[in-house]
């Protein structure tokens, strides 16, 4: 039984949105003490729960609590008393089942000693779980199990480092028995914690936001060593179940970039990871508070914490109008608590900007978990946009800044002499290399740079050694510094400078080329459409549209074998290298890009095709390998595309009567 505080009048007073947590404790512990529990029942109107209702009330409770109607197991009943030098046990309350299925939470009575009262907190596994939103795999049980690992762990270690800053309760002991675990627990209500709240005041929230502030300050570059390495129950990488629910969506595509930003934040520090309104029980006069359940703790941006406890206390539209204000809160309570060494003002401005992030990231989750949830609301949808539309912005700004640079130095340098390498590929248009490829490289990775560390990014490059950060991080910048150089050296038009962002399952996200003789920028961000010097390129629907596809080569199809056959099939013309000749697909009706398979190693890779790709889809085209696949820009056996072949299509193509086509014509 708790003390529920309700709405009072004023315009200050807001809804709570309040529902039973997901991972923790319904009604919290130490919401009573020994002294006070009879008052509190009374005014609540509610019974402890006896071992008779436990059954009734609760049918999925552990059957190791069923097991205490008659005795608790001799050593935790020996362990407990001597722990709490207490004469004996006098009754056993259930609190209430954990989530799912995973054991209890008790409060014990004691008879003298040194605790009126403790809380303990019975983990057993159970062989098979329940899930309300269907959720039961092996993946929900580990995340689960290591929840629990991470919470006694967090209580044995970390917790005392918030003594005198952020209350929490202690923590009197942890221990295996068989295969069971049991965190005896201070119970808060003997500390005067007494009351959790299903709807608050201002005054509740400052409070809370407040106890946010000093634990996120106390805690800033604590080793998360024993915790998660991300805190919060949402974190994407033990979330793959619900991100799959997404997939297609604006979100799911920028789900690990605003995740990898959020986790590459330059100020860090840990997490509460479930700071839902539920899990703080407030003193009786509601001036202080304490924050329980660290199942989530872990190292992480604070913004996190501060985002969900927000939406677990306001409507969305109160969210949206008090944003300022619960941020200048914390802010404000912030900056009186950290260390001094810290640069407050850059923390502050980091975090701020993090905020919509730390949204968005939640949104994710709950996308993919209940859709319906009340908890997405057209606050939460909007600001996720403005999130997504930041992390784009941001990213193809770089893009867009390093192609630039790149292409004008690339053009500046056009009747210069040239210093010609060979890189060992048969073909002349792979095979060459000079020292403005090498230059405008390293202009292009100069100015990314900030961009690796700010989104956790591998990098594929055309020239130079590789590595297999494609392959690692969940996406990877792919540059080409110019393509088409045959034609740079040649002095003819046909070369460009090609960026890409491209994730790890091989589908780009946002891509940049720069044609440098005709000074054009195309610049496309995944389902934002293909933009031609900063305005929207529309798709070319022509008056009277051609009977024969024009087919846009690379200077190669010549030696081809079935070239003869192509040519009296197809308008062929050639425009440069791989990214000058797919670009004419923008602007072309009924256009095409092909290559037919080969042996020998070289021809189009993944840096020539990742931004101009994206185009061509973007402009309702289509991007296949030659067998009709999807393109995947990130194979693990080859960066080049010689031994797949690939075919790209404009509108106005139907690409697969357009691969059938061409086969029937190879020799």
């Amino acid at each position: 039984p708790l003390r529920k505080k309700g709405f009072q009048n004023g315009p200050s007073r807001t809804q709570v949105m309040f529902s039973a947590p997901h991972h923790g404790q319904r009604n919290r512990p130490g919401s009573k003490n020994a002294r006070s529990v009879h008052e509190a029942t009374r005014k609540c109107s509610i019974k402890p729960h006896s071992f008779t209702q436990v059954s009734e009330n609760f049918p999925l409770a552990s059957t190791a609590f069923l097991e205490y109607q008659g005795e608790m197991q001799a050593s935790v009943h020996d362990r407990i008393i001597r722990l709490t030098q207490a004469r004996a046990i006098t009754d056993i309350e259930l609190i209430q089942p954990l989530w799912n299925n995973y054991g209890t939470l008790s409060r014990v009575y004691l008879q003298a000693g040194n605790y009126p009262s403790v809380i303990v907190k019975h983990i057993q596994i159970p062989e098979e779980a329940g899930h309300p939103k269907g959720f039961t795999g092996d993946i929900s049980k580990e995340r689960k199990i290591r929840s629990y690992q991470v919470e006694t762990h967090w209580y044995l270690h970390q917790n005392n480092n918030l003594t005198g800053h952020a209350a929490t309760p202690k923590c009197l002991d942890a221990f295996d028995d068989g295969h069971e675990l049991f965190i005896l627990l201070e119970d808060l209500g003997t500390r005067g914690f007494v009351d959790a709240l299903y709807s608050t005041s201002w005054d509740e929230i400052t409070v809370v936001l407040h106890w946010l502030a000093d634990f996120h300050a106390r805690l800033m570059g604590t080793s998360a060593e024993g915790l998660w390495p991300t805190g919060t129950y949402w974190h994407l990488a033990t979330r793959p179940e619900e991100l799959s629910n997404i997939a297609g969506s604006r979100l799911h595509r920028f789900a690990s970039l605003i995740d990898a930003r959020l986790r590459c934040s330059l100020f860090q520090t840990l997490v509460h990871g479930d700071a839902k309104l539920a899990n703080f029980l407030f003193s009786a006069d509601h001036t202080q508070v304490a924050g329980v359940d660290f199942q989530y703790v872990g190292r992480g941006c604070a913004m996190k914490d501060v985002a969900y406890f927000i939406g677990s206390c306001l409507s969305g539209s109160d969210c949206e109008r008090q944003e300022s204000k619960v941020l200048d809160i914390y802010f404000t309570r912030l900056r009186s608590r950290l260390p001094a060494h810290l640069d407050a003002e850059a923390l502050e401005a980091e975090w701020r900007a993090l905020y919509p992030l730390a949204w968005a990231d939640f949104e994710r989750f709950m996308t993919g978990w209940s859709p319906q949830h009340r908890k997405l609301t057209p606050y939460s949808d909007a600001t996720t946009e403005r999130a997504l539309d930041h992390v784009a912005e941001e990213l193809l700004s770089a893009a867009r800044s390093a192609c630039l640079a790149a292409g004008k130095f690339i053009q500046e340098n056009k009747d210069q002499p040239l210093e010609v390498a060979s890189k060992g590929f048969a073909s002349r248009a792979a095979d060459v290399v000079t020292q403005i490829d090498i230059k405008a490289q390293a202009m292009i990775l100069d100015i990314l740079k900030p961009t690796f560390e700010r989104y956790d990014l591998g990098l594929l490059a055309e020239e130079g050694e590789q590595d297999d950060s494609r392959l690692q991080k969940h996406a990877f910048w792919t540059i080409d510094p110019l393509d088409g150089t045959q034609y740079f050296i040649d002095g003819q038009d046909g070369y460009a400078t090609s960026i890409a962002l491209v994730a790890r399952d091989g589908k780009t996200i946002l891509g940049v080329v720069y044609d440098p003789a005709n000074d054009d920028l195309y610049e496309a961000i995944a389902g934002r459409g293909v933009k031609l010097n900063a305005k929207p390129l529309q798709p070319t629907i022509p008056k009277e549209k051609a009977a024969t596809t024009t087919w846009f080569a690379d200077l190669s199809l010549r030696n081809h074998p079935s070239f003869e056959n192509f040519n009296a099939h197809f308008d062929i013309r050639f425009a440069g290298g791989a990214v000058m000749n797919t670009l004419q697909l923008l602007k072309h009706w009924k256009s095409c890009y092909c290559r037919t398979p080969k042996k020998e190693l070289g021809g189009c890779a993944i840096w020539d095709l990742a931004a101009v790709s994206l185009m061509v889809e973007e402009q309702l085209g289509n991007a296949l390998f030659f067998d009709g696949e999807p393109l995947n820009l990130n194979r693990t056996e080859s960066v080049f595309f010689n031994d797949s072949g690939l075919a790209f299509s404009s509108q106005g193509v139907d690409i697969h009567a357009l691969l059938n086509q061409v086969k029937s014509l190879i020799v």
